[in-house]
C-alpha cells in the first residue's frame, strides 16, 4: 500500500469496522488524518465473523484471499499481517452419483467437469465471460463497462433465465448461493462477473486468522465500540459530524471534518434517511439474505486434501467444507439460500440439521463416523448482498446524490462487490476521495 503520508489534516470517521470500514480508515491514517473507527458491535471485524471455537479463534465469516486480491494483501502487509497459507479453490458437486471436483491446482479435470455441467452454448457463455475477466480486471467488480451492457440487455429477467437449468443447478446455484446467499431467480446476470471471477482465483487463509490485523489497527486509530450512529449532521450544505450513541446512552453530536459510512446498504439507508429521504430509499432497496454458519470441530478428518467441500441442493445446508486445508477436522456448515433462511436456532435443531449433513458426507464422499467435538453457531440475518438488476445504474444514481453532499462518502459490500478484495477496494477509493475534499476544505 503505497500513499503518501502528510501531517494531521483533518478529524475523520468511519463507520463500520468490516473490510469496507477497516481500509478506508487504514489509508486516511496513512494520509495523516485524526481517524475515529465507529462499530456498534462491542468487537471488530463486521463480518468476518471472529469467534471461538472450543479453545481457538475462528473466523465464521470470510477468509479465503485470493491470489488477485491485491488491495487486501496491501492492506495485510502495511499492518505486518502476511504469513498466508495456501487453501486452493475447491468445491465438488453431485452429479447421477459422481462426484465433481473443481480445483484450482487441478485445472484441466476442473475445465472437463465444467463442461460437463451444462450444455454447449452455456459453457460458451460461461467462457465468454471468462475471457472479459482475463482481459479486463474491472470485470472483477461491479459496474464494470462490460457487465454494465450485459446488464442492460439481460438484467430484466433473473439470472436463472440466461443459463440453461442444468448449468444453473449445477454450477450458477451454488456459484450465487455462496457468494450472495440468493436463488438464481433472486439476483441478475449483469452482476454474474463478481460470482465467476472468484472461481477463477486460487485462495489462501492468514495463517494467524484476521485478529492480528485487527489488534494491529486498534493500535493505529481510534476506535469507538458499542456506538450507533444514528445520523448526520450536516450544516451549510455539508456533513460535519455524526449523532451517537454509545452503549446505550443519550444521542449526542461528534464534530468531523468528513465521514464515510463503510456500513451495508440497509444500515447506510438509516443513517442518511432522515437528511436525505430520496438517498435513503434508494439505498434500502439493495437485498440482503441471511445465512447461518455451524463450525463444527470433530476427532478426525471428514474430508480429503482432493475433496474439501461439497455444495448441495437437497436440503437447508447449502454447502459444507472443510475450515483449513489441513484443518480437515473441522467442518463450516453453511444454510443459505431459500432452503437455507434459518428460524429455528435451537441446539436441538443445529444438532439434527447437522446430523442430516454428516449422513450426506458419509453418503456421497466416505465420511467416517466421527464425534463431535466443539460446536459454534453464528447466524446473519443480513449476511450477503444480492445487489439489484440494473445495479451499474443504481450505483450512478447513488454516487450522483452522494456527490452534491461534501464531507460524505460511503463504502461497503454494495459498491464493487460482496468479496473482500472488491470490499476493500471500495473502503480504499472512499478514503481517497474523503482525504482530497479534506485537504481541499482546510
Amino acid at each position: 500500500m503505497t500513499v503518501q503520508r502528510a501531517g494531521s489534516r483533518g478529524r475523520v470517521a468511519v463507520v463500520g469496522s468490516g473490510i469496507s470500514g477497516l481500509a478506508a480508515a487504514l489509508r486516511l491514517e496513512l494520509t495523516g488524518h485524526q481517524v475515529e473507527l465507529i462499530e456498534a458491535e462491542e468487537t471488530l471485524g463486521g463480518r468476518f465473523g471472529v469467534a471461538r471455537l472450543g479453545d481457538r479463534p475462528v473466523m465464521t465469516g470470510g477468509k479465503n484471499i485470493g491470489r488477485r486480491y491485491s488491495a487486501f494483501r496491501a492492506f495485510t502487509a502495511e499492518l505486518g499481517v502476511d504469513a498466508y497459507e495456501s487453501f486452493g479453490y475447491n468445491a465438488s458437486r453431485i452429479k447421477d452419483g459422481k462426484v465433481l471436483t473443481l480445483d484450482s491446482e487441478r485445472r484441466g479435470q476442473t475445465l472437463k467437469n465444467i463442461r460437463a455441467m451444462g450444455s454447449t452454448r452455456d459453457v460458451a457463455r460461461m467462457a465468454a465471460m471468462a475471457a472479459r475477466i482475463r482481459m479486463d480486471d474491472t470485470n472483477r467488480f461491479l459496474g464494470s463497462r462490460y457487465f454494465t451492457r450485459l446488464s442492460r440487455r439481460h438484467d430484466r429477467a433473473p439470472l436463472s433465465s440466461y443459463f440453461g437449468r442444468q448449468m444453473t443447478e449445477m454450477l450458477v446455484r451454488p456459484m450465487v448461493i455462496r457468494n450472495n446467499g440468493a436463488e438464481p431467480d433472486e439476483v441478475y446476470p449483469g452482476t454474474f462477473g463478481t460470482n465467476l471471477a472468484m472461481l477463477m482465483d486460487h485462495y489462501d487463509q492468514l495463517g494467524g486468522g484476521i485478529q492480528p490485523a485487527l489488534d494491529a489497527m486498534a493500535k493505529r486509530v481510534t476506535v469507538r465500540l458499542g456506538t450507533r450512529v444514528e445520523g448526520l449532521v450536516i450544516r451549510g450544505g455539508r456533513v460535519t459530524g455524526l449523532t451517537v450513541s454509545e452503549h446505550g446512552a443519550p444521542a449526542e453530536e461528534l464534530g468531523y471534518d468528513g465521514v464515510v459510512l463503510a456500513t451495508p446498504a440497509y444500515a447506510t439507508a438509516k443513517i442518511v434517511g432522515s437528511e436525505r429521504p430520496s438517498l435513503g430509499r434508494r439505498l434500502a432497496d439493495v437485498r440482503y439474505f441471511p445465512a447461518t454458519v455451524v463450525l463444527v470441530e470433530y476427532d478426525r478428518p471428514m474430508f480429503t486434501r482432493e475433496v474439501r467441500a461439497l455444495a448441495m441442493d437437497d436440503g437447508p445446508c447449502s454447502n459444507a467444507g472443510s475450515y483449513g486445508m489441513e484443518e480437515r477436522h473441522i467442518v463450516r456448515y453453511t444454510y443459505s439460500g431459500r432452503g437455507g433462511r434459518l428460524t429455528d436456532l435451537s441446539p436441538a435443531n443445529i444438532d439434527a440439521l447437522t446430523s442430516r449433513t454428516e449422513e450426506v458426507l458419509r453418503t456421497h464422499l466416505g465420511a467416517p463416523r466421527a464425534e463431535r467435538v466443539a460446536t459454534l453457531v453464528k447466524h446473519w440475518d443480513a449476511a450477503y448482498s444480492g445487489y439489484l438488476p440494473l445495479h451499474a445504474d443504481f450505483l450512478a444514481e447513488v454516487r450522483g446524490a452522494v456527490s452534491a453532499l461534501p464531507g460524505l462518502e460511503l463504502a461497503g459490500d454494495y459498491i464493487q462487490g460482496v468479496c473482500i478484495e472488491a470490499c476493500c477496494r471500495s473502503g480504499n477509493a472512499a478514503a481517497a476521495r474523503l482525504a482530497s475534499y479534506v485537504a481541499g476544505a482546510r
